[in-house]
């Protein structure tokens, strides 16, 4: 088996009703693929039902490092993101860095 160098996470998280976003998905889902390697997020994807929301986040999220835990990201997503789904983003993402603290401990 060859070895792989990227591994995917995801986090899902129910949306506000009365949103166009839950009226199409219901539940919001977060997925990054990361290099195991470094924790470096190198491609992220939200169910999100604009193309500009769906690219807003993924810039978020590209590039920032999981070992630097969620503080920081949090901060920008206070700073920058205002659409209705902010707390369900939230959820997810922090669900993401649960899952990538579950997978360094199993990888020790």
């Amino acid at each position: 088996m060859r070895e792989r160098n990227t591994v995917l996470l995801s986090g899902y998280a129910k949306l506000p009703t009365n949103i166009t976003a839950e009226m199409v998905y219901e539940m919001l889902a977060v997925a990054v693929l990361f290099d195991r390697r470094s924790g470096i997020i190198l491609e992220a994807e939200a169910s999100m039902v604009t193309n500009i929301a769906r690219k807003f986040i993924a810039g978020l999220l590209v590039g920032y490092n999981l070992n630097d835990g969620p503080d920081e990201l949090m901060e920008d997503f206070e700073t920058y993101y205002h659409g209705n789904a902010k707390r369900a983003l939230e959820t997810a993402i922090r669900m993401i860095f649960s899952k990538y603290q579950e997978y360094i401990a199993e990888q020790q």
